[in-house]
């Protein structure tokens, strides 16, 4: 909680892959809160209140999974929308003529997200979705020390560009939305 309320307001990508993180983690501790408080919650350091205000963020998240009956798999559906609005300010920077830079990212990167996008049997929702993807399962085979193949690595690096860029910019549109959509 404590970190996702900072990553939400810097980068939306990370806040993205640390949600799909907390989904998987709950599911991994069976949605039991009390394995939640015990793993999770009391390993920080910080006061009584925090750990409480921690733990009710976790609460919230198993009610929101359950509503949404996404306990064996999915994403909530507000980091659903997130991705979803990202895809909207992707599409929006491809047809500015000044996002020179962007288009070109992307054009090094759809090869790549074609490919892993048939790959995933149609579970996309969109591009900026598949990219994510990429990253996310990169991230969790790093995680369990694996082994990454160099194609991947080079998918994964052109993802990383894209999905850098695209969140700097959906910060920049944060601060200054008259700058965006006119």
């Amino acid at each position: 909680m404590l970190i996702s309320k900072e990553l939400k307001k810097e980068n939306i990508a990370e806040y993205i892959l640390y949600m799909w993180q907390t989904e998987d983690t709950v599911r991994a501790l069976d949605f039991d809160i009390n394995k939640i408080k015990e793993v999770i919650v009391d390993k920080y350091d910080v006061p009584e209140e925090t750990k409480k205000e921690i733990l009710s963020w976790y609460k919230s998240i198993i009610e929101m999974a359950e509503l949404e009956n996404i306990k064996k798999s999915g994403h909530l559906q507000i980091i659903k929308n997130l991705v979803n609005d990202l895809y909207d300010l992707h599409l929006w920077l491809l047809n500015q003529p000044e996002e020179i830079q962007y288009r070109q990212y992307f054009e090094t990167a759809l090869p790549h997200i074609k490919a892993l996008e048939k790959k995933m049997n149609g579970t996309a929702e969109n591009d900026i979705d598949v990219c994510l993807h990429g990253l996310y399962t990169v991230m969790l085979l790093r995680i369990q020390g694996k082994k990454i193949n160099k194609d991947t690595e080079t998918a994964v690096k052109t993802f990383q560009k894209l999905i850098a860029l695209l969140s700097a910019k959906y910060k920049e549109r944060e601060e200054h939305p008259d700058r965006y959509y006119s």
